[in-house]
């Protein structure tokens, strides 16, 4: 047997030196993959919160927004795009926003959801921003708040 030890010595270390590359490239790659997916769920993710913030900026201007085809392509790429790459959380919120506004309800809670879960997705987990603090950010003041949330919209 000890003969034979200067042999496979040198054979399992080759082994563990070929897994141990092995290892290393796979994690690599892996990390590549998911930078590339961060990338893009940022995109999209941005995509969508601009479109939120654009029509926000026109109603607080005083402006009525008419969402006219151009925003409902970018909706739809939107869409496309966050079924690629949007976590499943996010998808749920986005469903359900997208219900709520083909209901005809004028509630922001929902859309307020989407943004805070793409929130988490992008590495807030713990985050403690609910709907009623985003929503508060957002409008004038208190008293203002205190009128959309009784007209049902916040």
């Amino acid at each position: 047997m000890e003969k034979y030890l200067p042999i496979i010595i040198p054979i399992v270390l080759a082994i563990f030196a070929g897994l141990g590359w092995l290892y290393k490239h796979e994690k690599e790659k892996r990390v590549q993959v998911e930078k590339q997916l961060s990338e893009k769920k940022y995109n999209v993710y941005y995509k969508f919160i601009s479109i939120f913030f654009d029509i926000f900026k026109s109603i607080k201007k005083g402006k009525t927004y008419n969402i006219n085809s151009n925003v409902i392509d970018k909706l739809i790429d939107i869409k496309k795009d966050l079924i690629i790459y949007g976590s499943d959380e996010v998808i749920r919120k986005f469903f359900k926003w997208e219900e709520a506004s083909n209901n005809s309800q004028g509630s922001l809670v929902p859309i307020t959801d989407v943004i805070i879960e793409m929130r988490k997705d992008m590495g807030n987990r713990k985050t403690k921003i609910t709907s009623k603090d985003f929503l508060k950010s957002v409008v004038a003041d208190n008293t203002e708040y205190i009128e959309l949330h009784k007209k049902g919209i916040v």
